[in-house]
């Protein structure tokens, strides 16, 4: 939900925060963009809203959601299960029942650093090259000679043979 705008419409936000701190570079500590990542960094989050004002203070906060979704989107979860019997359960952990085994779990969370803000324009940089690859390859598709290659190869079929 926080990745309102992707990273093309984030882009323009985020350089204009770069044009501020060029002019305020003793400022990146007030905007809190190295941290701390304490309650009134998140409080700023909570800001929902699509209409751009032309702050920095918009701006910013766009641009630390983008962060935060990008840390979501990116971080694992792992769920143990280990079986046990019914007298070996302890009562301290959570248990699964089903219909003929019980399993204790547990389940983590990681990699939940939060996406460092320099890594923004790299983002934005990727994400348009994998849009130009995208379309040259479709280009080449449609392309009469290079269509035919393409049919020849998706239509193949993988024998294996004991050796």
């Amino acid at each position: 939900m926080l990745d309102m705008l992707d990273i093309e419409g984030l882009y323009p936000l985020y350089s204009r925060v770069e044009q501020y701190l060029e002019e305020f570079p003793e400022e990146r500590s007030t905007l809190q963009i190295d941290g701390p990542y304490n309650e009134a960094f998140y409080e700023k989050l909570l800001d929902l809203s699509l209409e751009d004002d032309g702050t920095v203070a918009f701006a910013l906060t766009k641009v630390q959601q983008y962060r935060i979704a990008m840390t979501a989107k990116d971080c694992s979860i792992m769920i143990a299960l280990s079986p046990c019997l019914q007298d070996e359960c302890s009562e301290q952990r959570p248990v699964v029942l089903t219909s003929k085994s019980r399993f204790t779990f547990s389940v983590s969370v990681l990699d939940l650093d939060l996406k460092p803000y320099e890594s923004i324009p790299h983002q934005y940089k990727l994400d348009g090259e994998i849009v130009n690859y995208y379309l040259k390859n479709v280009q080449a598709k449609e392309d009469p000679v290079m269509s035919n290659l393409f049919k020849e190869n998706e239509d193949c079929t993988l024998v294996l043979h004991k050796v």
